[in-house]
């Protein structure tokens, strides 16, 4: 191994920059600005509020007071005073000469409403959340941890439209809770059912957008945010309340504890809460979701602080599926949900949703002095993850929306009778549970050398349709340290360190044999190609012909391991007239798959562990902020990043075999964003103008290609690949906020974006059954195709009125755009365009000229829709007991035929070119729904 000494080049250049660097920091004399922070209706101090005067930020301690150094100078600037649950304070100041400046008492309002959004929170980039920030010595700079009126309306107002902000999804955010970074790191998503039903403890949040810097880390190119949960920053309360709605769930019952720290140096919350619908709004769902928390702080002298928080939040859930406008007709609802079926004369839903995976984090902040802290931080989460399905052998597809069963499908006579016989039976289009217990009942089968066991004979009912349980359990554990030192009232460091270990565990459960005895570990697709090979069709050659039981494991079993360890480090320095930061991080990911069973196609390379894969990946930010005075600000960022792949897209067929994509390539992110930014008490206006480009992408899918429409390959179960990605996403952010009196506000926001894909990527095919493993290779025509899956225009006008008799009332008027279907690629290559040589063709040949032609290549747009929201609230005080009652009712107008995103099936008809014979599936928002809450607190 070599070894590089690396030498410090002294010149007069470097020495000069680093002179000027450190005058800077010493040329101003620093004043302290003190405080208390309290509820101005119990007059209780408030802890964890967030003070920011400029650059310069901390929090109040348990009993609500504050300590912050700023730059001296005769110039005003502004305080401001924020915290999850009250409104925003914003006080302008003046820090001219002096040793100390005291606030004295500031009093923040209590909300009259209090959002409980978990259910309202949409997949946007940033984690559904607020932002934006607020900064710097004589002149406030830009980041306020204030709710930024884009931000809200792109998480609470454009939700419903599945909106993302930038069209970025959610992998390209990071947060953390407690210090440690909770992105699911085989995917890079954030799954917020993990907390949900957890509100009132979850509050505590600071959060960023877009490029901006963070005090917790480098964030992504869609931003960062970080929820504190420690008991002594909760609020001191006993809170009980319940909600009735018609969304998801049909009722919730929520309480909370929260002592404050106590004289004793402890502070205790406790959380709970039940989320429950015997059927949700969507036919055939119901849901059952719990939640508990605990956070326990120890104060140990006046720098250190210990917390221990837990939870965990078991659901339950029927799920519903996206269905195509010919089902939609045939049932007579845009909500047709083909998952469940009557059993008993009940709803049953094959399709469970089932998670708990618990976590535990231990967190030690040190404050030495009142320039420097760290944050150690560890954590440990296990638990289940999973979902039920249908599984069948030697039987028909007992799917109602299996295509070969619809009329569209049909091609004589049959199509109109088939039509008229569900129009009549409508519960043909739900799963036919008594016949799948009646064949199972009359299934009588016999098993020779069962268990692998020479002349061991079984016999009974053999099912031919189960419910098998999908499971992808995870182990995680993390371990986080930052730390913050002011170097002066200008300059601030921000670093740290992190260490993720991973281990997934991936399987399958029998669940339910639907009254039979006995299911079979074998693969039933490699049936058609066995050829007579017993061994070829076992998914655990070790142990063949396993005779399966209800909880037995069966058909795949392997593990996902992942470590990751990576440093950051970022420097913020603020001048009179300027802002800068620059930070980066580095990171080294390691994976591997660990193969439990031995499958029968590929005997000698699925066991065992697979070659371990790495990667050395890193991001670079910088941005400069002008301050124009100390309301108005231009703001330019700037990001580059190399991103290893998530191992979710990298092996060829992880439930077979070892085998890692021959494709892996780093991701390459650029991105530039710019703008103009008033902040003011009385006026806010966002304007942020954006630019990404997304390379080598991988994009990988699993899934049954029909001989019929196979495209040129074999058919069989295919495992798809497409690389080399490009995509560009560009767009303004636009936002306004006016008072017009001190109750009334006006709120504009438009979000106006194009997100494309920029070149003509490969495909590769593998085949599951076939050692020779590829198949076929093409280009894939997809250059200028539009990004789906949200709103790429979109736009909202409100009005706010909020009375001083604690009452509000919100009303939104929203409009959406440019909604683009998923495609299939398969639509976009040589074979589905290729000239058919057949008369019968002769007056539609496939030519850039031909009608078809567009038929086949265009890309679906959803139709524009329009929406209203309204969202009020009341309180009252009656002596200590506080009251809130809030009511919400989501598209008033009831439109149910607002279509939010959807995709082509993964079918096309090669032969004749039919382009409704395998028709698009639709996601349909809901109709008219409510939310009302009535919370009680002392």
């Amino acid at each position: 191994m070599k070894y590089v000494t690396a030498k410090f080049c002294i010149n007069p250049t470097v020495n000069a920059l680093f002179f000027l660097l450190f005058s800077l920091t010493l040329s101003a004399q620093s004043i302290t600005v003190t405080g208390t922070v309290v509820d101005d209706s119990s007059l209780n101090g408030i802890g964890g509020a967030e003070v920011r005067i400029g650059l310069q930020v901390t929090q109040t301690d348990a009993k609500g007071s504050f300590e912050l150094e700023v730059n001296s100078g005769n110039n005003k600037t502004f305080i401001a005073v924020s915290k999850d649950g009250y409104i925003i304070l914003e006080k302008e100041i003046s820090v001219g000469a002096g040793a100390t400046v005291s606030m004295g008492t500031l009093a923040l309002t209590p909300e009259a409403s209090e959002v409980i959004a978990e259910d309202l929170i949409p997949t946007i980039t940033l984690a559904a959340e607020d932002v934006d920030q607020d900064e710097v010595p004589n002149i406030s700079g830009i980041l306020t941890s204030s709710r930024d009126v884009f931000i809200n309306t792109a998480a609470f107002t454009f939700g419903r439209a599945r909106f993302r902000i930038r069209g970025y999804e959610n992998l390209n955010s990071n947060l953390y809770m407690n210090g440690i970074p909770v992105n699911d790191l085989e995917s890079g998503g954030v799954y917020w059912s993990q907390w949900g039903g957890l509100n009132d403890v979850t509050r505590n949040r600071t959060n960023s957008v877009g490029l901006s810097p963070v005090s917790f880390g480098i964030a992504s190119v869609g931003g960062a945010s970080s929820i504190d949960t420690r008991a002594s920053y909760q609020r001191k309360q006993l809170r009980v309340s319940y909600a009735a709605a018609n969304t998801t769930y049909r009722n919730r019952v929520m309480a909370t504890w929260s002592t404050g720290m106590m004289p004793n140096g402890w502070a205790v919350t406790l959380s709970g809460s039940h989320r429950w619908a015997e059927e949700a709004y969507i036919p055939g769902t119901f849901y059952d979701a719990y939640a508990y928390f605990l956070s326990v702080d120890r104060k140990l002298g006046d720098k250190h602080l210990l917390n221990l928080t837990a939870f965990g939040a078991p659901i339950k859930r029927g799920k519903s599926g996206a269905g195509t406008q010919e089902l939609f007709d045939l049932s007579g609802s845009n909500y047709y949900n083909p998952n469940w079926g009557y059993q008993n004369g009940e709803k049953r839903n094959a399709r469970v949703a089932n998670t708990h995976q618990p976590m535990v984090i231990l967190r030690h902040d040190w404050t030495p002095s009142d320039d420097f802290t760290m944050t150690t931080s560890a954590s440990y989460q296990t638990g289940r993850n999973g979902g039920t399905a249908l599984d069948w052998y030697n039987a028909r597809d007992p799917r109602p929306d299996y295509y070969r069963r619809l009329p569209s499908y049909i091609d004589n006579e049959q199509a109109v009778l088939v039509e008229q016989r569900l129009r009549e039976n409508p519960e043909r289009l739900q799963l036919d549970w008594d016949r799948m217990y009646a064949v199972n009942r009359h299934s009588y089968g016999t098993i020779e050398n069962a268990n692998g066991i020479e002349g061991n004979t079984v016999s009974g009912l053999r099912a031919q349709y189960v419910i098998e349980d999908r499971r992808y359990d995870s182990d995680r554990i993390n371990f986080s340290t930052a730390m913050q030192y002011n170097a002066s009232d200008k300059l601030t460091l921000n670093g740290g360190l992190i260490y993720q270990y991973f281990k997934g565990d991936n399987f399958k459960v029998l669940e339910d044999l639907l009254g039979a005895d006995f299911y079979l570990d074998i693969d039933k697709f490699a049936e058609f190609d066995a050829a007579g090979d017993n061994d070829f069709i076992q998914n655990d050659l070790n142990n063949p012909n396993r005779i399966l039981k209800e909880g037995d494991v069966f058909g795949y079993h392997y593990e996902n391991h992942l470590r990751k360890g990576s440093a950051w480090a970022q420097a913020q320095l603020s001048l009179r007239k300027l802002d800068f930061f620059v930070g980066g991080d580095v990171a080294s990911v390691k994976f591997w798959r660990n193969g439990l069973v031995r499958n029968g196609k590929f005997p000698n390379n699925s066991l065992g562990e697979s070659e371990k894969t790495d990667f050395f990946d890193y991001n670079v930010k910088a941005g400069v902020t002008y301050k124009i005075d100390g309301r108005n600000y231009l703001i330019l960022n700037g990001a580059y990043g190399l991103r290893a792949p998530f191992t979710r897209e990298v092996y060829l067929s992880p439930r077979t075999r070892n085998s890692v994509s021959p494709f892996l390539e780093q991701e390459k992110i650029v991105s530039i964003e710019g703008g103009y930014q008033l902040k003011s008490p009385n006026a806010k206006v966002r304007l942020m103008g954006y630019y990404t480009r997304f390379e080598d992408q991988l994009f990988n899918r699993s899934f049954y290609l029909d001989n019929a429409t196979q495209g040129g390959t074999s058919g069989g179960f295919v495992n798809y690949f497409m690389h080399n990605i490009d995509t560009r996403h560009m767009g303004v952010e636009i936002a306004g906020e006016i008072a017009v009196t001190s109750s009334l506000k006006v709120s504009a926001v438009a979000a106006l974006g194009q997100y494309i894909y920029l070149n003509r990527p490969n495909v590769t095919f593998f085949l599951d059954n076939e050692t020779s493993e590829l198949v076929n290779s093409r280009k894939v025509y997809i250059k200028n195709f539009n990004v789906p899956g949200t709103p790429q225009t979109a736009y909202s006008l409100g009005l706010s009125y909020r009375s001083k008799n604690y009452w509000f009332a919100n009303l939104n008027f929203n409009y959406y755009d440019d909604i683009w279907i998923d495609f299939y690629p398969e639509r976009r290559t040589d074979a589905a365009v290729s000239y058919v040589d057949d008369p019968q063709y002769i007056d539609q040949i496939v030519t850039p000229e031909s009608d078809l032609w567009n038929e086949i290549l265009d890309q679906e747009k959803a139709p524009a829709a329009f929406t209203i929201d309204f969202f009020g609230g009341k309180s009252w005080k009656i002596d200590d007991l506080y009251i809130a009652l809030n009511v919400g009712i989501s598209n008033i107008l009831d439109k149910k035929d607002f279509i939010t995103g959807g995709y082509e099936q993964f079918r096309f008809d090669f032969e004749d070119k039919n382009v409704d014979r395998f028709p698009n599936r639709y996601f349909n928002s809901f109709g008219r729904t409510y939310y009302i809450s009535l919370a009680f607190s002392l």
